[in-house]
Formats: C-alpha cells, structure tokens, sequence
C-alpha cells in the first residue's frame, strides 16, 4: 500500500520537474535570448556623434589614353549620411555615395579592353569627402587612388596606383586626374 503512493508520489514530482524544465527552457528562449542579442548587435552602445554636414558633392576630372585616343572624364561623387547602422562590433556613421552621371557608389568603368577585360577607376569614398577620415587629401590620395584592371564581372585581378604596364600591353594610360577636397566638418 505504501509503495502504491510512493510511486505516484515520484510519478507527480517527474510530471513537476519536467514542467519546470519546459519553463525554464521557454524563458531562455524566449527573454533571455533575445535580450543578449541585442546586447551583442550593439543596439546599447552609445550612438557615435552625427554629422554636421550630411550632404555634399564632389566634382573630379580624369583625363587618359587608350590606343593613341585622350579620353576626359568628368563628374561629381555625391555623398549623403544614411544614419547608424548597429552590429556587435558596435555602432558607426553610415554613408552612401552615387556619381552625378547615374552610378552607386564612386566606382566607375573608364574603357572597355575587350571582351573579357576592361579599367574600372574608384573616385573616393563618402567618409573621405565628407571630412570623417583623418588622413590629409595627399595621405589619402596616396594610399586610396586605385585604378583596377578586371576580368569579366569578378574581382579585379591587377590592382596598382600608376598602372604603366596597361600602355605597353593594353594602350591605356592615365595623363591626369583632379579630386574635390574633402569638407571640414564637426560631429556632434
């Protein structure tokens, strides 16, 4: 008689333990969770201060050569703040650029090779222009100005700043470019 009730003594407590594990388990899932995500995307870190100025255009020139033929290009890199963006790194400015002539972003194809070849040119990026980068114009031109040499549609497979060898290989070569300098601007 004793071991009747002691067995449904035992049977309740694993019915009780196994409620409180399912409790358990959905409060993890369901508010633990989700609040140490957004502690890990950053969603709490302190915002970065914003821009001043959060629109500006940019003017340029690039003058080259292909095959015996000068080529002048000229246009506007247009930049504007796009607001915080969050990750678990933290929080950081956004910025999007476009070129006045219609393109996203400050890329653009300067001549076509051939048919599997062609010279991409990078005008700046919206955080140089809009005057968030701390490097001078000279510093950043320096280490920044790149004019690719890509196959197809993937990745460029030659990358150099005075890209002499394309003239002998290829007929194309740069004679000039002149950049915008970048504003000065306050973050508050």
């Amino acid at each position: 008689m004793y071991s009747i009730k002691l067995v449904g003594l035992a049977n309740m407590h694993n019915k009780l333990v196994s409620y409180l594990s399912v409790c358990i388990l959905m409060l993890i899932g369901f508010i633990i969770l989700p609040v140490g995500c957004i502690f890990d995307c950053g969603i709490f870190y302190e915002d970065p201060p914003l821009p001043e100025i959060r629109y500006g255009e940019f003017p340029f020139r690039i003058e080259y050569e292909f095959l015996g033929e000068r080529f002048v290009v000229e246009d506007t890199v247009i930049c504007e703040f796009k607001g915080i963006s969050s990750s678990e790194a933290g929080k950081r400015r956004v910025w999007k650029s476009r070129l006045a002539s219609g393109s996203e972003g400050s890329g653009m194809i300067l001549q076509i090779i051939n048919n599997t070849k062609r010279v991409t040119f990078s005008a700046g990026e919206p955080r140089f222009y809009m005057g968030y980068s701390r490097m001078s114009s000279e510093e950043y031109w320096y280490y920044n100005l790149k004019a690719f040499l890509a196959e197809n549609e993937g990745t460029p497979n030659v990358v150099v700043l005075f890209p002499e060898q394309w003239y002998d290989e290829y007929g194309f070569k740069f004679i000039n470019w002149e950049f915008s300098e970048p504003i000065v601007n306050t973050f508050k």
